[in-house]
């Protein structure tokens, strides 16, 4: 949040989009919400955390019920929860699979047992944006 009012207070600017790492282990619901309510659409960087949490047995557990694959079931939790998410992959099958999330919704059940996987700062797989070396 502070790099956002930074760059607020230095250019006047607001960002329209701002994309941070989140998923299920790491939410980021401070800077969601700031983000929210400065008018910013949140992107969702590392949507399933480099694949750490499509063996989840939660997610598992839901996409079983509802006949999807697990990474399904977490980009429609990012999408039902006002995420931006550019899933990636190289694999036609997953590409095709990515695309497959609008035909469905989760339970509200479903969305808060996604929500209750989240670690905080221990979830989070890449650098913090205050610690990361940009000269490097």
């Amino acid at each position: 949040m502070d790099h956002l009012e930074r760059l607020a207070a230095e250019t006047g600017t607001v960002p329209a989009v701002n994309q941070i790492e989140l998923h299920p282990y790491f939410q980021n619901r401070e800077v969601r919400a700031y983000d929210e309510e400065h008018g910013i659409a949140t992107e969702a960087w590392s949507p399933i955390a480099q694949g750490e949490v499509l063996d989840d047995s939660e997610i598992g557990e839901i996409a079983g019920r509802v006949g999807r694959t697990p990474a399904q079931v977490v980009l429609r939790w990012h999408v039902e929860r006002g995420n931006i998410v550019f899933p990636k992959s190289t694999t036609p099958e997953r590409i095709r699979e990515n695309f497959e999330i609008f035909d469905f919704e989760l339970e509200d059940s479903d969305l808060e047992r996604i929500d209750e996987l989240d670690r905080g700062e221990g979830g989070r797989k890449g650098p913090h944006p205050d610690q990361f070396d940009y000269a490097g």
